[in-house]
C-alpha cells in the first residue's frame, strides 16, 4: 500500500531555522512528506488536512554550511487539474499519475531521487524572507523523463526531395 493511502506519515518537522535562498534552481533530496493541518483559506479557524513536502539542498549551502530547506504545502486530494497535490506530482513525474499509480507511490523511492527545485525568494506578511517553490522536476538530462516513462517521439525532419518541385506562393518573383 502506498503512502497516500495510509493514515499518518513520516517523521520530521519541515520547519526549523533554515535560511532563505536566492531565486534559482537547487539540486535537492525530498526529505519528507508530512501530514499537517492548517487553517482554511476561507476560515482560518477551520483546520484542513494538508501535506508538507520538504526538500533539502544537497549541493548549495548557506554561509554556515547549512543546507537550504524548501517546503511545499498541498491539499490531500489528487486527480483534479487544479489540486495542488496533482500539480506537484505532475511536475515531479512529468505526467498525470493514474489512481492506481498514485495509491502505490513509494515515498522511499521518491526520497532516493534527486530533484531540481525552482524557488523564488519573497518577503512574507510579517517581513521575513521565505522561499516559494515554483516547480519540482527530476534531476537529469533535458528531455529525459523518469525511469519507466516513454521517451518523447523525435520530431520528423522534412524530406528535401519531397519539396524539390514546389513553388513558394508567397516568394518574390
Amino acid at each position: 500500500m502506498g503512502y497516500f493511502t495510509e493514515t499518518g506519515g513520516t517523521s520530521g518537522t519541515g520547519g526549523g531555522d533554515y535560511p532563505a535562498a536566492e531565486d534559482g534552481v537547487y539540486t535537492c533530496r525530498m526529505k519528507d512528506i508530512e501530514p499537517c493541518q492548517m487553517g482554511s483559506f476561507d476560515d482560518p479557524a477551520v483546520m484542513e488536512d494538508k501535506y508538507r513536502f520538504v526538500f533539502e539542498s544537497i549541493e548549495e549551502m548557506d554561509e554556515n554550511g547549512k543546507p537550504y530547506r524548501f517546503n511545499k504545502i498541498t491539499g490531500r486530494k489528487h486527480g483534479h487539474d487544479k489540486a495542488g497535490l496533482t500539480i506537484l506530482l505532475d511536475q515531479m513525474f512529468g505526467r498525470r499519475l493514474t489512481a492506481a499509480e498514485f495509491a502505490a507511490l513509494d515515498i522511499e523511492e521518491m526520497q532516493a531521487k534527486k530533484w531540481r527545485v525552482n524557488v523564488e525568494l519573497y518577503q512574507n506578511a510579517k517581513g521575513y524572507d521565505q522561499n516559494k517553490i515554483l516547480s519540482v522536476k527530476p534531476l537529469g538530462a533535458k528531455g529525459k523523463g523518469m525511469p519507466g516513462q516513454k521517451p518523447s517521439p523525435k520530431p520528423l525532419e522534412p524530406d528535401e526531395d519531397e519539396n524539390a518541385g514546389l513553388v513558394d506562393p508567397f516568394g518574390d518573383d
